[in-house]
This record gives C-alpha cells, structure tokens and sequence, in this order.
C-alpha cells in the first residue's frame, strides 16, 4: 500500500494496545469517570479482549509517521 500524502510504500504490521486495552474514536477524549461509550461520535474500533493484547492490522509511513488501518 502506497501513502496518501507522500506515495511511498507503507511498511505492513499491527497496531496493537497494551494487554486489556482496546481502540476507540470519538469526537472528544473522555474523562476518566464518564464511560466513553457515551461521547458523542464514539466508535468502537477494537472490543476489549481480556488477558490478551488487542491488534488490528495497519500500514506505517515512517516518512509521514501516519498509520492507516480498516475496522
């Protein structure tokens, strides 16, 4: 896969999370004591996997440090 902003070849591997960790999207970070399911424009990316690391498969551009990926 080639970079949306510079064209040069993106290096394939995994994004992952520290181990009970999961990836989300919102328009805001929540705070610590709302439950981020609830911030507006949240998506969930990745559910949480206990006792495991949770990956999703990514592309890296190290020239542009932009990271894509599909979920």
């Amino acid at each position: 896969m080639n970079c949306p902003k510079c064209n040069q070849e993106m290096r394939k591997g995994y994004l992952f999370t520290t181990k009970d960790g999961a990836f989300s999207f919102a328009d805001e970070v929540p705070g610590l004591t709302k439950n981020a399911k609830n911030t507006e424009g949240f998506v969930e990316i990745t559910p949480i996997q206990m006792g495991h690391r949770v990956h999703i498969e990514a592309y890296c551009c190290e020239n542009c440090r932009l990271v894509q990926f599909d979920y």
